[in-house]
């Protein structure tokens, strides 16, 4: 019985990457950004295409009502290409809300991009990068109609060569009037037959390339790093090991980033949603995280690990893992688990509008103290006034946000820096005083359904972890 549970619980199970990965989001594709851009604040939200290239929506929401011009560039997030932008697209303003822009940008190639917005108004001018990664998420298929329609034009086509193949043969030699003879209609029959193969030949060819074309794009498509998950058992001590299942060249396991001063954020949910585990795992070879396991109930678990790539492009990591009950160590440092049950409490505040899909929304929550006051005693946690999970009841969406937006700050950071003449502050922020007792994280949910919401705040050295729940329509 003891060997049998210990040969259980040392291997504890493989696990292998779910579904897309998105940014930092699983099943969460667009970007939303509450940035400042000199002096004016802007609510971004920028929606990458399913495929590359592709066209980018986007819509700027501007706080103020001075603001008189926006422009947007599309760019790579670093590199030579980040510094030379092209002549800027200029925004269409709504003519129904005087304070809405949208434009719409064309994404070339797979990889970390930005979009660049230049705003003019009555208070100078101001710039702002929102990191959008390109990933291509799927092919797009042909619709019945138009593979109907196109069917169609071949068939006329092929018909119509055939048949002036064919008469061009029998009677090109004929005066006005003769009729063909035998001899003519035999050589009209043999180049019909030379024409009509000579067509079922172009057309195999055709559907030859088509198919490597799809082949190559299929290759294409964005495929999420895979993970091999273990525990051992003498100091139940996690092991995730990344693999490249292969996508493009340029893609790596060993160029990530410190992003919150920790280079893998790593949130572990049980099913029902009801636990959550804030882990930072350290990095001990290429591709390669270990972190020692708190106490954890056995069961069975599902991962999220964020990363951020030196180009800025962040990924995903999905795995689920069965493990034994886990006697591990006290967490410490900016690791956490929730919810909390403490003196703290998280207020989501918020009115009676029901929540729809694909709308940038302000989620607001106000922290009390124990007598129902505003608590005054807010720290940083990670450099930030707050944490928010988004997910899905069924896992197929992850969103990790901060009071920024959805964008990880490494990534908003390395688009600072390609900024012209940019002498903002840095992104990544250590030493703010007098935090505000609310938290407020810009979002917008991609599909429908019913969703739990986790809320981290840090609040006199202790990190407090709050659960609300969200039915979208």
């Amino acid at each position: 019985m003891i060997a049998s549970r210990r040969a259980a619980f040392a291997s504890v199970l493989v696990a292998i990457a779910l579904g897309t990965s998105v940014a930092a989001h699983v099943g969460s594709p667009d970007v939303f950004l509450d940035g400042q851009a000199g002096p004016y604040r802007v609510l971004v939200t920028v929606r990458p295409p399913q495929v590359i290239p592709g066209v980018t929506d986007v819509e700027i929401r501007t706080t103020a009502s001075d603001v008189r011009d926006v422009r947007v560039v599309p760019l790579p997030l670093a590199g030579a290409g980040a510094r030379f932008a092209p002549v800027p697209d200029v925004a269409a303003r709504s003519p129904d809300d005087s304070q809405l822009f949208t434009a719409h940008l064309w994404m070339m190639t797979a990889g970390a991009w930005q979009v660049r917005l230049s705003i003019d108004g009555d208070r100078g001018r101001g710039d702002l990068s929102i990191p959008v990664p390109t990933l291509p998420k799927s092919t797009l298929g042909m619709g019945r109609a138009l593979g109907v329609l196109l069917f169609l034009c071949m068939l006329v086509l092929g018909v119509g060569f055939v048949s002036i193949v064919s008469a061009m043969a029998r009677e090109a030699r004929l005066g006005p009037g003769e009729a063909a003879g035998p001899a003519g209609r035999r050589r009209g029959r043999i180049a019909g037959a030379l024409a009509a193969a000579v067509v079922v030949f172009v057309v195999m060819l055709g559907n030859l390339w088509w198919t490597a074309e799809a082949s190559n794009y299929g290759r294409y498509v964005y495929k999420p790093l895979e993970a091999t998950v273990s525990v051992a058992e003498s100091d139940a001590r996690l092991t995730l090991a990344l693999r490249d299942p292969g996508w493009i060249l340029s893609r790596r396991i060993d160029d990530f980033i410190l992003d919150h001063d920790h280079l893998m954020h790593l949130f572990i949910v049980t099913p029902a949603l009801d636990r959550l585990w804030h882990l930072h795992p350290n990095e001990t070879g290429t591709g390669t995280f270990a972190e020692r396991l708190p106490d954890m109930p056995a069961g069975r678990y599902e991962l999220f690990a964020d990363l951020v790539h030196q180009t800025g492009l962040s990924e995903t990591v999905t795995a689920e893992i069965d493990m034994s009950a886990v006697r591990g160590t006290p967490l410490a440092g900016d690791d956490s688990q929730g919810p909390t049950t403490t003196d703290t409490r998280i207020v989501w505040v918020h009115d009676a509008q029901p929540l729809t899909t694909r709308r940038l929304t302000m989620f607001t929550f106000r922290v009390e103290d124990q007598t129902g006051r505003p608590a005054t005693d807010l720290e940083l946690y990670m450099g930030m006034p707050g944490h928010a999970i988004f997910i899905r009841r069924d896992r197929r969406v992850f969103a990790h946000v901060h009071p920024g937006g959805s964008a990880p700050m490494a990534a908003l950071e390395i688009g600072r820096r390609s900024l012209p003449a940019s002498d903002s502050p840095p992104v990544h922020a250590h030493h703010v005083e007098g935090l505000p007792s609310t938290v407020t994280f810009p979002y917008g949910f991609p599909e429908p359904g019913d969703y739990r919401i986790f809320v981290q705040i840090k609040r006199a050295g202790r990190i407090e972890t709050a659960v609300f729940d969200a039915h979208v329509a």
